[in-house]
């Protein structure tokens, strides 16, 4: 058999009994599972790729001859692209095939990652092209989730997906410092992840299926209304506004942390070869931490309160407050007590949120609308949030007439002020998720096909006296 035809019969395993055989490899006879683990891969390298670069600062630095608001700057420059094109994937996603659009984002990605360049400008054109693939991928996975499960298995299945978050971050940390240290030459740290990307290009086009939008929900009746429309509810529903108001400080101080917390602790301790192999490390764990304990908290509170999800995520947020005021100030006395505080504990009440916010934005938008909706909270998110955080910082570090490490604590002490904001307006969002929720559900059992139930309605009375 030929390698064009192998491929051909290979894209058309899903719909024949070469699909169970595949899963039987596994142990695995759902579909579901293969996709949601696919996600998760994806994902992870996603977060991987986007933090290598966080755990060798100094090479980069020294490579380019860069002070830390250039080096600021190409976090910045990939959110920019990635920020502004997810409105783009949202507005596809609810209208196309979101497979094929993850697809065609993942292939870029994994393309333009895997050139470096010797010019600063043109390596910071490449970081900003790689937003296209991580906009497609994680605009859409998540809708797909929760298109495929519902109720406390849609809890779980995000979370497990959001798990790479801290896991592929910490991942990013750990290989990049140790594959640029290995190799002596920094760029070949940005060429594992979309190596890996490719391997799961090929694995989504095979084994991954579309679901309709709406299957878990029951909601496949519901058709895709007028962009405009779509807007329209987003602006006037005041929960999944302050959730993405409150998510925006979460990434902000996350974005600002991740970035310069080996920088940090590297100007102060005498550990440039282990510091970031530790945090990284400590990230993983403490991120995988605080998705479980979340995650385990909504789906067994639940059952007492529809807003305890709010609840977790703004009282997570507030928790974090100290630790990070500990953390900025813990390098001077002990490196193993600023792990402790600025990783673990800081990250742990973050990672909270992270999925349960993501999961209660989901739930107060009707089915055809949540790519649009998930794609303008990132855009909200990363414009205000981790887009600005990392050039913030080091603008204000650069412009520090004191040492590099006070002027960069100086300039961090704003993360603890975002975070406590940030939660009062998680807490915020409690007030208006039930009703948000009940909206939604009944917009989805009144099977009115535009969504806009209550309009019909007052357009039927109207039309019965007149």
């Amino acid at each position: 058999m030929s390698f064009g035809r192998w491929i051909f019969t290979a894209s058309r395993v899903h719909n024949g009994p070469l699909h169970n055989a595949a899963f039987s490899i596994f142990g695995i006879s759902n579909p579901d599972l293969i996709s949601v683990l696919l996600l998760f891969c994806v994902n992870f390298l996603n977060y991987m790729d986007r933090f290598t670069i966080a755990g060798i600062p100094d090479m980069i630095r020294n490579y380019y001859h860069i002070d830390s608001k250039r080096l600021g700057l190409l976090q910045t420059s990939f959110i920019i692209s990635y920020m502004f094109l997810s409105p783009v994937f949202g507005y596809l996603g609810d209208r196309w095939k979101r497979k094929y659009l993850m697809v065609i984002g993942l292939f870029v990605w994994s393309v333009v990652s895997l050139g470096s360049s010797f010019s600063f400008g043109l390596f910071l054109t490449l970081r900003c092209i790689v937003g296209v693939g991580e906009a497609s991928y994680s605009t859409l996975a998540p809708t797909i989730l929760t298109d495929l499960f519902t109720g406390n298995s849609r809890t779980s299945v995000l979370g497990f997906f959001y798990f790479a978050v801290p896991v592929g971050s910490g991942f990013g940390y750990v290989v990049g410092s140790a594959v640029a240290r290995a190799t002596g030459n920094w760029a070949w740290a940005l060429r594992i992840t979309p190596t890996l990307g490719l391997f799961c290009l090929f694995a989504l086009i095979v084994f991954h299926t579309d679901p309709p939008r709406g299957l878990a929900d029951g909601a496949v009746h519901l058709r895709t209304t007028s962009w405009w429309s779509d807007l329209r509810s987003l602006y006037s529903n005041r929960c999944f506004l302050f959730l993405s108001v409150g998510f925006t400080g979460n990434c902000f101080v996350l974005g600002a942390l991740s970035w310069f917390s080996v920088d940090y602790i590297q100007d102060v301790m005498a550990t440039p070869l282990t510091t970031p192999l530790l945090f990284g490390l400590s990230a993983c764990f403490a991120g995988l931490l605080g998705v479980v304990v979340g995650t385990s908290l909504a789906r067994s509170l639940r059952a007492y309160s529809i807003r305890v999800d709010a609840y977790i995520s703004g009282i997570g947020l507030l928790l974090s407050a100290p630790f990070i005021l500990a953390g900025l100030i813990a390098p001077i006395y002990s490196f193993y007590l600023c792990l402790v505080l600025f990783c673990i504990f800081t990250i742990l009440g973050i990672c909270f949120c992270w999925t349960i916010s993501d999961l209660s934005e989901l739930s107060v938008v009707v089915p055809t609308r949540r790519a649009t909706a998930n794609a303008f909270q990132m855009l909200m998110t990363h414009a205000f949030g981790d887009a600005i955080s990392p050039f913030i910082i080091g603008i204000q570090t650069s412009n520090s007439a004191m040492s590099r490490y006070l002027g960069m604590q100086r300039a961090l002490f704003i993360t603890v002020f975002i975070c406590i904001l940030s939660g009062f307006l998680l807490l915020c969002a409690s007030w208006y998720l039930e009703p948000a929720k009940a909206r939604v559900q009944f917009i989805i059992d009144g099977k009115t096909a535009s969504g806009f139930f209550l309009l019909e309605l007052h357009k039927l009375i109207l039309s019965l006296f007149t």
